[in-house]
């Protein structure tokens, strides 16, 4: 397990070696955010900002990076869902 900025506004431990999966994005004052799920452990969400990928490490901006034409496009985007992961993780503290 690995501490790692959760984007919700704190820190979280997170599978070193789990596998990744687009959950859902939502726009917010111009800016596109993506939650992603790490798979190995349950409800463990993180959040990220499309325009900041290149500060992620190595493995999650390689696997955003394979998906970024999808993410722009919109594929994955529920406002629903990502406003309820986010109040979901923002009440856990």
């Amino acid at each position: 397990m690995v501490l790692k900025r959760d984007g919700f506004g704190g820190f979280r431990y997170y599978p070193e070696d789990s596998e990744l999966t687009i959950l859902c994005t939502y726009e917010d004052q111009g800016h596109t955010f993506v939650i992603i799920q790490y798979l190995d452990l349950p409800f463990s969400y993180r959040l990220i900002n499309r325009d900041g990928l290149f500060l992620l490490e190595e493995e999650l901006f390689d696997f955003l990076h394979n998906e970024i034409e999808d993410i722009d496009a919109g594929i994955y985007e529920n406002v629903h869902l990502a406003k309820e992961i986010t109040e979901l993780m923002t009440t856990q503290k």
